[in-house]
């Protein structure tokens, strides 16, 4: 793009409009002249050369959110030499054709070179013949195959990619696939899925779908980074044993998501190994299940580099975890968070650990999450003591927050004990300073203000300040804490 001309602008302006500097005559000229001199050339789109061009394509084909792989096909619709660009360095552009269920793929791939293939798919609730016939048609195509991601499969359809993905996907790096025919049982994947290999394969996530032969298959997967295996049925049941011998040949594994459907995964306890997995690489853990089957799974590994775990445990009277306790010992980001939140949600039980800031979680550095999947409030509040018991040793500043919507005070009153809330308190030992919502300051109210003066030094020992929306409620407990001189610090949120 070539300089604006700024001559006329110049000349036709007084000396007054410039200011308070003179120009001599003929001034005019001489700064005409000089500015002329520093003009650049005049630049057209057609003048730059071909590595520029490309270094352009290469910007675009990225864009400001990531690859995408449709912007190539505008590129070689501008003209000749554009289009002799792209083809010539499609490695540079990571060129490559992605289909979809309504993608004509015979037609489609006669008019492109021999690219790599993406085939993805959100997935609709009615699968049409002919959207299943395309997507067989592109999977067809199993030495081109980069990139699978479908979405919502009914049972028809997975049982035809079963068959046809029966050989090697030499180029395949993400797979993820989605079962999303409720009313019956998905097909499991044959030991013969893929060839029995996916060497290249960086990405696997299998939704609702069993695999039961999966820890064979794992073990071929060396460049492995993510893994996610969710909603898996009870046929597609692997033993945390299972699982860990898998993971071993993982070294460059990164994150790992397990869940099941229901508690049926609950594992047979079975002495563990004397030595233990090690993944050096991973650094996020998410769980859905059985607290039995995560305590078996997290004594066969190691994770030195972990600092992100997250688990939703189905409820049970007692939670026992010494296992999981241990494995956030042996990691160094996760075994000293000074910092909790406390969350009561309608059917989940919620403790958050971390070192920031409570009003900052969006993304915290590092976490340790563990959520109880319940709809009685009584029960929550006591699977939360349990847990806290186990895992609240170091922490000095804590929330506590309701957001139950459609439950009334008087409800959750009328359905617990007060002496519940005591109990939870009791492994606070450690928390200096805590923070109540409203509605839930209510509720703890009532079990503070029956403790006598030496009970009052029991509850939370350590606590100096105490956050609430309600201060008239705990008169009776500051007056208490003040008497047994340990005064707290009472303040209005």
């Amino acid at each position: 793009m070539s300089s604006p001309n700024l001559t006329p602008h110049l000349t036709n302006r007084t000396s007054s409009q410039r200011g308070s500097i003179p120009v001599a005559h003929g001034g005019e000229d001489y700064i005409s002249q000089g500015l002329d001199q520093f003009d650049p050339p005049r630049m057209t789109i057609e003048s730059l050369p071909d590595d520029v061009l490309l270094d352009i394509f290469y910007s675009y084909q990225r864009g400001p959110y990531g690859y995408l792989p449709y912007r190539w096909r505008i590129l070689v619709r501008v003209c000749r030499r554009w289009r002799y660009i792209v083809f010539a360095f499609p490695h540079r552009l990571d060129l490559r054709l992605e289909c979809n269920a309504k993608t004509n793929v015979r037609r489609t791939l006669d008019v492109w070179p021999s690219l790599p293939i993406i085939v993805r798919d959100i997935g609709t609730r009615k699968w049409p013949m002919s959207f299943c016939d395309n997507i067989v048609a592109a999977l067809e195509h199993h030495d081109r195959m980069c990139e699978i991601e479908l979405y919502h499969l009914p049972c028809p359809l997975l049982e035809r990619l079963s068959e046809v993905m029966q050989v090697p996907c030499s180029a395949l790096t993400q797979l993820k696939l989605d079962f999303g025919d409720k009313s019956v049982p998905a097909p499991a994947l044959p030991d013969t899925f893929l060839g029995g290999s996916a060497p290249l394969l960086q990405r696997l996530t299998l939704s609702g779908i069993p695999f039961p032969t999966l820890p064979k298959f794992l073990q071929s997967c060396h460049d492995l980074v993510e893994i996610q295996l969710a909603r898996i049925p009870n046929t597609g049941y692997i033993s945390p044993k299972s699982i860990a011998s898998a993971l071993s040949a993982l070294t460059k594994l990164e994150a790992l998501d397990i869940g099941f459907v229901s508690s049926a995964s609950r594992a047979d306890r079975h002495p563990f190994p004397s030595t233990r997995v090690v993944l050096p690489s991973l650094t996020k853990l998410d769980f859905h299940g059985a607290s039995e089957y995560f305590e078996d799974l997290v004594a066969r590994i190691d994770t030195p580099s972990i600092s992100s775990v997250k688990t939703e445990f189905f409820n049970q009277l007692v939670f026992d975890n010494p296992q999981f306790l241990q494995f956030v010992g042996r990691t160094k980001a996760l075994g000293s968070f000074k910092r909790a939140n406390l969350i009561l949600e309608k059917s989940v039980a919620k403790i958050l650990l971390h070192d920031d800031h409570l009003d900052s979680l969006r993304n915290p550095k590092a976490y340790l999450h563990i959520h109880i999947l319940c709809d009685a409030f009584d029960w929550k509040v006591s699977g939360l003591a349990q847990i806290c018991e186990q895992f609240f040793s170091n922490v000095e500043e804590c929330s506590m927050r309701w957001t139950q919507k459609g439950m009334g005070l008087l409800q959750v009153e009328a359905e617990m004990d007060h002496t519940q809330w005591l109990e939870l308190f009791h492994p606070l030992t450690s928390v200096q300073s805590l923070a109540i919502s409203f509605g839930l300051d209510w509720l703890i109210a009532l079990a503070l203000r029956e403790l006598w003066v030496d009970q009052a030094m029991e509850v939370l020992p350590a606590l100096r300040t105490l956050s609430v929306s309600q201060v008239d409620l705990f008169g009776t407990f500051i007056t208490a804490r003040r008497l047994s001189n340990h005064p707290v610090t009472l303040i209005r949120k």
